[in-house]
């Protein structure tokens, strides 16, 4: 036997335990030695490979890991009754009672490999998916770069313009350029921050009876003027026995069906987006029906159907070139749609359009007589003689913040950091709070836990830019009855204050 090709592990254990007459004179130890040499081996490639595995950072590659640690532990105690049986081998305890419980314990160490060679085989497959997970995410992150910096250059590009003109037809002309370009990055932000919100498990359900068929009709109106950009029509076709009056969460519904909606608009060119509801049951009070966005767009190759639901993919790396768009739009509408334990499913035939569906069971509202929308947020009501605390140090923010709430006949007194609100909402009468978080002398964590020792009953709101849900979920723990996230939609605002209301 070749000591120099053995672990030398197991060479210090051959020179602790056994005699060179016991080597040379026991060709079935010999053998042994070697199957155990192998073991050893095996679990150094093993140990190279766990270190490596240790690197992968996602949760999929969790449990394979934690198994590879038992089987690690369990290492510890054979090698503990290796030296056992060896120790027996030479004579130092009783003695094995047979070859059978040599040629026993080599089964043993031969299935043990087996199970190495398939941990090997598991990891180096997890090794490969990481691999494809960072390029996803690299080539998701040169999209996001991209849709982000062309609505800035716009942006940027059209103030410059406007301050050199100086004109008011130059305002005039460029000022639904700025909006647009303002509106594409609104909507690429507030993207982002529903992935993470759904990723997160922090999506919440509302319960409001509404119009489902007036919500629909709504959405193809406002999405009309998008449609005809790329010369397209939107057309609805509704079922005659539809049942209208729902309860569910208007504010999801719409998020759900515009993005359907929108994403036909864009892949599809000089063609119809059709939006179907048809009636499939009605019994015990709940309504059972079925949602179809169809257009006459490029369609989905069959080899892509499988990726287009899978967070930092689109189709193809080209489409986002050609077409625009983040890639998140189908997989928050997929868990959107989870949430209402529904799924999305879809027909498609490349050149000729795709049909997006999904099937809904929702309680049928029973109080409401006479069909009838619910205020989704889209439309902005009058809150006059609303008193507001705004609490907020960026002076820009404050400016714009008034002026919006001005509009609807608010009454916004200002405090500058969390101190100088703690002091105002001691003396004043207000009916909601407008919550920074951030902010110098006092933040708005601290200022809202001082304002909770005396008063559980006023609402206050984080209007912030802290988008982190560790944050975000600090803040509802110490008192805070909701958040806007900045850059807000000034209609989310209004939503916001309408609801705490007292008017």
């Amino acid at each position: 036997m070749d000591r120099t090709l053995l672990h030398r592990h197991l060479n210090r254990q051959i020179d602790k335990y056994l005699s060179e007459n016991n080597l040379t004179n026991s060709p079935e130890l010999a053998a042994f030695i070697e199957v155990i040499n192998q073991t050893y081996l095996n679990y150094e490639k093993e140990a190279e490979l766990f270190e490596h595995s240790t690197l992968l950072n996602d949760q999929e590659y969790f449990e394979i890991n934690n198994r590879l640690k038992e089987e690690l532990a369990k290492k510890q105690l054979f090698e503990a009754r290796l030296i056992e049986l060896i120790q027996q081998l030479n004579g130092d305890s009783k003695p094995l009672e047979g070859e059978a419980n040599l040629l026993n314990l080599i089964h043993i160490l031969n299935r043990e490999i087996e199970i190495k060679h398939e941990y090997q085989m598991q990891l180096n497959q997890a090794k490969i998916d990481a691999e494809n997970a960072n390029e996803a995410k690299s080539e998701f992150l040169s999209i996001m770069s991209h849709e982000i910096r062309t609505p800035l250059n716009a942006i940027i590009g059209l103030v410059y313009i406007m301050e050199k003109e100086d004109s008011l037809e130059s305002y005039r002309e460029n000022i639904e350029v700025l909006k647009l370009s303002a509106q594409n990055l609104f909507l690429l932000i507030n993207d982002i921050l529903d992935f993470n919100k759904i990723e997160a498990g922090k999506i919440d359900l509302e319960k409001i009876p509404f119009d489902f068929k007036s919500l629909v009709q709504q959405i193809a109106r406002a999405l009309q003027a998008r449609a005809n950009e790329n010369l397209n029509k939107i057309r609805l076709e509704i079922d005659p026995n539809f049942v209208s009056n729902v309860v569910s969460d208007p504010l999801r519904m719409n998020q759900i069906i515009t993005n359907l909606v929108s994403n036909a608009i864009k892949f599809t060119q000089k063609g119809l987006i059709t939006i179907r509801l048809s009636q499939l049951d009605v019994t015990g009070g709940i309504s059972t029906f079925k949602v179809e966005v169809i257009d006459t767009g490029i369609g989905i190759d069959k080899a892509q159907f499988t990726s287009i639901f899978e967070k930092f993919s689109q189709a193809e790396t080209r489409t986002s070139r050609q077409f625009g768009g983040t890639g998140l739009g189908l997989v928050i509408t997929k868990r959107l749609l989870h949430l209402f334990d529904s799924d999305i499913a879809f027909e498609s035939k490349l050149g000729f359009g795709t049909n997006f569906y999904f099937t809904l069971s929702l309680p049928v509202d029973s109080q409401t007589a006479t069909a009838h929308l619910h205020d989704d947020g889209q439309t902005e009501v009058m809150l006059n003689g609303l008193q507001v605390l705004l609490v907020e140090d960026n002076k820009i923010n404050i400016k714009i913040a008034e002026k919006i709430m001005s509009h609807w006949g608010v009454q916004v007194e200002v405090a500058e950091n969390g101190l100088i609100g703690v002091q105002m909402h001691e003396k004043g009468n207000y009916d909601v709070i407008l919550m920074d978080l951030s902010m110098p002398v006092m933040d708005g964590y601290e200022a809202t836990r001082i304002i909770r020792e005396t008063d559980t009953q006023i609402p206050i709101i984080a209007l912030t830019a802290s988008a982190s849900y560790g944050y975000l979920e600090r803040a509802l723990e110490i008192g805070i009855n909701e958040y806007i996230i900045k850059p807000f939609n000034p209609k989310e605002l209004n939503l916001k204050l309408k609801k705490f209301s007292k008017k």
